[in-house]
């Protein structure tokens, strides 16, 4: 996974913006909390687990989506702000992207 991992930062352009900072979030799978650590910009990330709330304690505006694959649009969370899954039913963050737009 590492591996995979390194292989992708490396396949990034090098001119990407990253987003500095974190995106916090509870995971609606296992009500733990995880992260998105200096997330790139303009790229869209998939949220392991879903997000059931978080905050965005980056330098860059949140785009929060229902989906993996972000389409279908939730919340835009700015800098410092939080998101909290709709209810009801629930439904949680799957995929996230960050930039001024």
């Amino acid at each position: 996974m590492i591996g995979g991992a390194l292989l992708l930062i490396a396949l990034l352009p090098s001119s990407a913006q990253a987003a500095d900072g974190q995106f916090l979030y509870i995971r609606s799978d296992t009500g733990t909390l995880d992260a998105l650590v200096k997330p790139p910009n303009d790229v869209c990330l998939q949220i392991p687990g879903g997000a059931a709330h978080a905050g965005n304690d980056t330098d860059a505006t949140a785009f929060v989506y229902a989906d993996t694959g972000c389409q279908q649009l939730l919340a835009i969370v700015g800098v410092g702000g939080t998101f909290d899954q709709t209810n009801p039913p629930p439904l949680p963050a799957r995929s996230v992207g960050f930039g001024s737009g």
